[in-house]
């Protein structure tokens, strides 16, 4: 046979290796980036061109980004979404009975006022299905 990438045989010298690797090595580098320079104003807009760039990158090489990336995100602004920085998260019921299965976990970015709204009910102890600990990840 050949010396080609999918000759991944017990005997062969060819590594498996994880595909796009350099994409997600800079995905990582652009959040870890855009963490750093948010927490000064002074570089705000720096950080927002970086988080930008990220979302480019993972749009265009199609690599899904997870749920608690996206969350992190303001999609009108990029700006990182850091609670009590550059975020206010409060709870906001307006149904006309004001029951407690109606309430909306509300979270607004402070620089272009845009709102994420998340149903909570009255389970305010809920977790997203991906941020489980008890969740188990089959390996096939």
């Amino acid at each position: 046979m050949g010396k080609g990438k999918g000759n991944n045989k017990p005997g062969s010298k060819i590594p498996s290796t994880v595909p796009q690797k350099d994409h997600y090595s800079r995905i990582s580098y652009l959040l870890n980036a855009t963490n750093h320079f948010t927490s000064s104003s002074k570089y705000n807009i720096l950080s927002r061109g970086y988080a930008r760039n990220l979302d480019l990158v993972a749009k265009k090489t199609v690599i899904k980004l997870t749920p608690a990336l996206k969350r992190s995100l303001c999609k009108k602004c990029n700006t990182f979404l850091i609670p009590g920085l550059t975020l206010t998260v409060f709870i906001e019921n307006e149904s006309k009975s004001k029951a407690s299965h109606n309430d909306v976990l509300v979270h607004q970015c402070l620089y272009c006022h845009s709102k994420k709204r998340f149903p909570i009910g009255s389970n305010r102890d809920y977790v997203v299905f991906s941020e489980r600990d008890d969740v188990k990840v089959s390996s096939t």
